[in-house]
């Protein structure tokens, strides 16, 4: 029932009785194309970097950032200049030096975002968290859906529209001309976003000043949270959510100890990796098939192939995003059949170390590993300067961040970028919302 026209003023995150707010339903649109189409989130991440680069233009911005970001932004262009510096060894220059400059693009819309979020009053960023609240939970309605019942939109699009299909043919499963099955990698990006973003919607569900939003809100995404915990095949997302809850809980408990705690787990994973790694696979555990899960015990031999490159170019590295090419430089000039298998696996790196910690050592070498750790460090004392209440969420997105980047994808994949851009960009609205002007200007 729509509410009266006094509760709607008094109550900026309600849904207005003449409909849908145009600034929710924008915001909730971008949210909802990003996760049904993953590969966007670059592309979708792009849009309020440009319209806040815009806006900065014209308006300039003076006011102190929700959060201070200025040490986490200067690490952050470090090492996307050190990245690019390391292509004039990298057996892929072009690509050292195009993908940190999308990294270092990203890093500069987060930090004017960051300054000129709080030029806005409560209300308008309270519809942008509501946007993102309810783009949140149908986009991850839909991946619920997908999941549970093997990709049953995706399959009927496809064969609707057969055009669909151009590109994706190996991912797909044909029989007569009918797709029946499709590969899992389009559904784990889902996965992976939905993920990110559950923490920022909470957030700002939490901050609803209706009650029917607020716990509805938050139910939805237990929810969904729950259902990706028990359905999903990304364990990489499972991780992440898992990761989030634990330092959410403990967060409520002491947000100071958890972000030290939280620390110290980003030095170690960032510092110790390779010893960790190596160690891990002379346990022998990946060759047990009774033990992990396949994709584990195959991750333990690509990082374990990965960090013995490490020790070959342990200072400087071999160039970022250099990890495919030299991947298919080696499938191409060696045979397989040649090479001993570890356990059932091919001892041999894929085309990204599914390990980002790994990745940077291997890519970037001890500079960009040392630059890594100081990123993490500035993000967890930016957190811990926020409102108490707010640092449960923060120190919690933190951890999903670093679950995921721990076991999934490479940082150098733009729509990977693009979706913790985005997750990045909403906790920043959530937290802005809460410490903004009270009037819009």
């Amino acid at each position: 029932m729509p509410m009266e026209a006094a509760s709607t003023a008094n109550d900026p995150v309600s849904i207005r009785s003449a409909g849908l707010d145009p600034l929710i339903a924008a915001v909730a649109a971008l949210i909802v194309y990003a996760i049904v189409f993953p590969r966007s989130a670059a592309a979708i991440f792009l849009v309020p970097v440009v319209l806040a680069l815009g806006q900065l233009i014209v308006k300039g911005g003076h006011q102190r950032p929700a959060l201070p970001v200025g040490p986490l932004l200067a690490s952050t262009l470090a090492l996307a200049l050190w990245s690019m510096i390391t292509a004039a060894w990298s057996a892929a220059p072009l690509a050292s030096l195009s993908k940190p400059l999308f990294f270092m693009g990203g890093a500069i819309g987060i930090g004017i975002l960051a300054i000129l979020a709080p030029h806005h009053g409560k209300q308008t960023l309270q519809r942008v968290a509501l946007g993102i609240l309810f783009g949140s939970i149908i986009g991850g309605a839909f991946l619920c859906i997908e999941t549970i019942w093997d990709q049953p939109v995706t399959r009927f699009f496809y064969n609707l529209l057969p055009v669909l299909r151009s590109g994706q043919e190996k991912h797909l499963s044909i029989e007569n001309g009918v797709v029946m099955s499709i590969a899992e990698n389009n559904i784990n990006r889902r996965a992976a976003i939905v993920t990110l973003l559950l923490i920022p919607a909470a957030l700002a569900a939490a901050s609803a000043k209706g009650a029917r939003v607020r716990w509805g809100g938050l139910a939805s995404l237990f929810a969904i949270a729950a259902i990706l915990m028990r359905f999903s095949g990304h364990q990489s997302s499972q991780a992440a959510i898992a990761a989030a809850g634990v330092a959410f809980l403990l967060a409520r408990v002491s947000p100071k100890w958890t972000a030290v705690l939280a620390g110290a787990a980003w030095c170690i994973s960032c510092l110790l990796v390779v010893p960790i790694v190596l160690s891990l696979h002379a346990t022998g555990v990946h060759k047990d098939e009774n033990g992990l899960f396949l994709s584990a015990r195959h991750r333990i031999v690509i990082w374990n192939y990965t960090a013995e490159q490490v020790l070959k170019a342990p200072f400087f590295g071999v160039g970022a995003d250099s990890t495919a090419a030299i991947t298919l430089a080696n499938e191409q000039s060696h045979s397989s059949k040649l090479t001993p298998k570890d356990g059932q696996f091919e001892p041999t790196a894929a085309r990204h170390a599914h390990n980002v910690f790994l990745q940077t050592w291997y890519e970037l070498g001890a500079v960009g590993a040392l630059i890594f750790t100081a990123m993490g460090i500035f993000a967890l004392t930016a957190i811990t300067s926020a409102r108490a209440s707010l640092q449960p969420f923060l120190i919690a997105e933190f951890a999903a961040i670093a679950g995921m980047i721990a076991f999934s994808f490479g940082i150098w994949q733009l729509w990977f970028q693009g979706a913790i851009g985005l997750a990045i960009l909403a906790l920043l609205v959530g937290v802005a919302a809460q410490t903004g002007n009270e009037a819009d200007q």
